[in-house]
Order: structure tokens, then C-alpha cells, then sequence
């Protein structure tokens, strides 16, 4: 049985979900600035109804919000844009099954992208490109959460984005962090890629201010023995979820 067409606002939500993979409610909430979150519940529903997304249930706790991620009907909407990768749409039927871990990760760098919407001033324009949108760019560092830029008039400021969290939860993966993106600079492929674009600003968030703390030393004393510009920034995940206004909340490691 054929079903019925969906609205732009609903193919909206498909490519929302092929670019971070999974949202809530009060996420999409934000996005689409509506104070009330029903017409919004109704799009989900439809779009669940008709196999193009899934939602999934925390058996343990079934009071938590919904998480609502992408089905195999989204394939027929998906492969019209040749920017999605084929063998990402063949394994959308797994979406639903991913960890609560990596689950938890996407929401987080969702959030960050909201975040970044909140300070965006109006004459600039933001792109924020997921690893869902840089397949194929093989010059950018490995791991890497997303690729920002926040164009402006008259110039392009750029960052690498890392998120450390239950994904990431280890100390020494953020010192891994710091030696990687300093290397990754020295080489040069940035630079030999982009016409020698200045090198994009690297942005940690950590799980906590302890962890900040620590990778603040471990970071200033591995950048003190580069002879490369380097700027490497720090907040928490608490700090962006609660943060309010256009405040300034990194942390330069120097």
C-alpha cells in the first residue's frame, strides 16, 4: 500500500535525524522554536505510523522521553539526496538497536548544535557538519564529532568538535585528544587541503569540571612544546545544556 506524502517540515525531520542521528521531543522543540510541543508529537507519530522513524522506550524506566531515531522506510527519502551514503542507508533497520552509550552521545552533540544556533547573531551563517556529512573527507582528524563554521561578513571562524562523555569516558582518551589534533596539525594535511585556511579551533567538552581540569594541564604543557598556532578551547556538557544568553563559556587552555 502506497502511503501518503509527508510535509517538508516532516522530510525536514528525516534529514534532521540522518544528520544526528537521534532526538527528543523537547529537542526538535527547540529547533523549530514552538512553545508548544503537540503539533510537533503529531508530525513524530505520523512519521512512526508510516515506518519512516522509530522511537525507543527505555524499558527501565518507561517515564523518560522518547528517543526517536531513523527506520528502514526513511531509505526512499534519504536516497534522494546522493550525499547519504548507501551503506549508511542499508543499515538504518540498526538504528534502534545502537547502544543507550552512542545514543546518549548523538542527543549530546545535538545539544551543542542548538547551542551554537542560540549565540548564532543574524548576519552570520552557521554550518555544522556531522560525521554522518563528511564521509569521504579524509583530511579531517579522526573521531571527530563535527566540523563548525560560523561564516560572517567578512571572515569564517572555524573548530573541530570532540565531545567526551560515556562514548568517550576515559581521561586518557582526552589526552589522546590534545597529542592527536596537535600531530594532525604539524602534519599539514589541513592546510594542504584547504589553501592554507588558517587551522580551525579546536573545542572540548568534557563530561565534568574535574576532567576539564586535568586535560587543562596535560593540554597547556603539550601545546608549550609545538611551534604550531594552536588554539584549544574547553567547557563542560553541563555549562552548554544550562547556559543562558550569549555568554561566553570556553575556556582557552594557554
Amino acid at each position: 500500500m502506497k502511503l501518503k506524502p509527508i510535509t517538508k517540515t516532516q522530510k525536514q525531520i528525516i534529514f534532521f535525524l540522518f544528520k544526528f542521528r537521534f532526538l527528543t521531543v523537547n529537542q526538535l522543540q527547540k529547533y523549530f522554536n514552538h512553545k508548544d510541543s503537540h503539533r510537533i508529537k503529531e508530525w513524530l507519530k505520523d512519521l512512526k505510523d508510516k515506518k519512516y522513524i522509530a522511537a525507543v522506550v527505555d524499558s527501565r524506566d518507561i517515564t523518560k522521553p522518547f528517543v526517536y531515531c531513523l527506520s528502514g522506510g526513511a531509505r526512499s527519502i534519504l536516497k534522494e539526496d546522493e550525499k547519504c551514503d548507501e551503506s549508511f542507508l542499508n543499515r538504518l533497520y540498526k538504528e534502534k538497536n545502537l547502544t543507550e552509550i552512542f545514543r546518549n552521545h548523538c542527543l549530546n552533540i545535538l545539544d551543542i548544535y542548538l547551542f551554537f544556533l542560540s549565540q548564532k547573531e543574524k548576519d552570520t551563517k552557521l554550518h555544522f557538519l556531522t560525521p554522518q556529512e563528511l564521509t569521504g573527507c579524509d583530511y579531517l582528524p579522526e573521531d571527530l564529532d563535527a566540523y563548525i563554521a560560523v561564516e560572517g561578513k567578512n571572515d569564517t571562524s572555524r573548530y573541530f568538535l570532540e565531545v567526551f562523555d560515556e562514548y568517550k569516558k576515559s581521561a586518557g582518551q582526552g589526552r589522546f585528544a590534545v597529542r592527536k589534533y596537535i600531530k594532525f596539525c604539524e602534519d599539514g594535511a589541513w592546510q594542504a587541503n584547504t589553501d592554507n585556511s588558517p587551522f580551525p579551533s579546536i573545542l572540548f567538552v568534557q563530561p565534568d569540571e574535574r576532567r576539564k581540569k586535568h586535560i587543562f594541564h596535560y593540554g597547556k604543557a603539550k601545546l608549550e612544546k609545538t611551534f604550531e598556532d594552536i588554539s584549544l578551547f574547553q567547557t563542560t556538557m553541563d555549562t552548554i545544556k544550562f547556559s543562558k544568553g550569549k555568554t561566553n563559556i570556553w575556556q582557552k587552555i594557554e
